[in-house]
């Protein structure tokens, strides 16, 4: 069957920007598997597939379609990873219309995850999401999402496919997350009636403020829960991503993105990726792009550094921790790994089943100081819906 896929891409057309001096062995070009003239791959040999998304139909960024190519030539100039991957660059998305490219994206993705291989969309749109996600759900029944955005795209629950609204599509079909954590969104500029559709589904807002006061290790226990990731380059401050249509100062930092896919590059079950709405027509000297470069190789470089943390390993090596909330008269039980101080927690379930999600050391202060941890009780009252 993936013979046939050969049919489904073109060729991606770029010219790799060396951004150090050094031989090309050097460089994470000398990493790439080219899809389009491989005679034959064994995709038992290979952790990760790079799909181009070169589409803006659904954007009001018309540029992002041509962001794919842009940003490979940066990202394969960059230095290699830690640990040695097996990537296959599949090339560009074709189909005359988007529901074929959604289809097709969705068996890709779907037929990649039996074949144990990561998927790392550069787009192009940010509607794609729904194709990512309808392919992990094929998958697996359930799955959890994380956007990295400033804004919440859901704005009617009509059937509206444009970047600007596909969560409301996605919220409200048989494919909807069973979780959904906003993080970096800024609350000037979402709506109440956004907010309150968020807190109604017990889905989660992570906003830039919280990140500037707590830190930027807020956001890796949201990364380490998710099974599907999509970002949204406007999401960082103008002065270091120009390409935004209106005046943005505020935002993530550069550096902050770089954190924060590289956390996500490091969950255990994250398996599908994709960063999108980079619009090169308002790229001021492609400084967008190659942050969108810097970022991917981030979180390539956080899946070759990999712990094999839960759910890959049993919790019972870890410390155990039951702290009992006397106000509450309940107990909650956290797990620990001493190796790099990641938690998790127990949600109790019915008949004695119990769900175990990422948290925070936060979290586990909060139950010691007789204080309900604010993501245990999202959990618990998602359960009631």
């Amino acid at each position: 069957m993936t013979e046939d896929w050969i049919h489904y891409f073109e060729q991606p057309n770029y010219q790799i920007t060396e951004a150090f001096e050094g031989s090309v062995d050097e460089r994470l070009i000398s990493h790439i598997i080219n899809f389009q003239k491989s005679s034959s791959l064994n995709w038992d040999d290979i952790d990760i597939a790079i799909i181009g998304i070169s589409d803006s139909r659904n954007s009001s960024h018309k540029g992002c379609d041509k962001a794919p190519d842009s940003t490979r030539g940066h990202l394969y100039g960059l230095r290699n990873l830690s640990k040695s991957l097996k990537i296959v660059d599949m090339g560009n998305l074709l189909g005359k219309t988007i529901d074929d490219r959604y289809k097709a994206l969705e068996e890709i993705i779907c037929k990649l995850l039996e074949f144990e291989v990561l998927t790392l969309i550069i787009g192009g749109s940010q509607d794609y999401t729904i194709p990512m996600t309808r392919g992990f759900n094929k998958h697996k029944s359930s799955y959890n999402l994380a956007i990295v955005d400033s804004k919440i795209d859901w704005l009617t629950t009509e059937q509206d496919y444009s970047a600007s609204n596909f969560l409301g599509l996605l919220c409200n079909n048989e494919y909807a997350p069973d979780d959904l954590s906003i993080v970096s969104a800024q609350k000037y500029l979402y709506s109440a009636a956004q907010e309150k559709q968020f807190k109604n589904n017990s889905f989660e807002i992570l906003r830039l403020g919280q990140i500037r006061q707590l830190g930027h290790r807020l956001m890796e226990p949201r990364m380490r829960d998710a099974d599907v990731l999509s970002v949204d380059m406007t999401c960082v401050r103008q002065c270091d991503q120009p390409a935004h249509f209106i005046a943005m100062p505020n935002g993530l930092s550069g550096e902050e993105l770089c954190q924060c896919l590289w956390y996500a590059g490091q969950s255990d079950r994250m398996k599908v990726f994709g960063i999108f709405e980079l619009d090169t027509q308002l790229d001021t000297k492609q400084q967008g792009i190659v942050l969108k470069a810097q970022s991917i190789w981030h979180i390539l470089e956080g899946i070759a550094l990999r712990y094999n943390d839960y759910p890959v390993k049993e919790l019972d090596t870890y410390r155990q921790f039951i702290v009992y909330l006397e106000d509450y008269e309940l107990e909650i039980k956290f797990y620990n790994n001493p190796d790099n101080d990641r938690w998790w927690v127990e949600i109790p379930g019915e008949k004695d089943m119990v769900e175990v999600i990422a948290c925070d050391r936060t979290d586990f202060d909060a139950a010691s100081a007789n204080e309900i941890p604010e993501k245990w009780f999202r959990h618990i009252q998602k359960k009631r819906l």
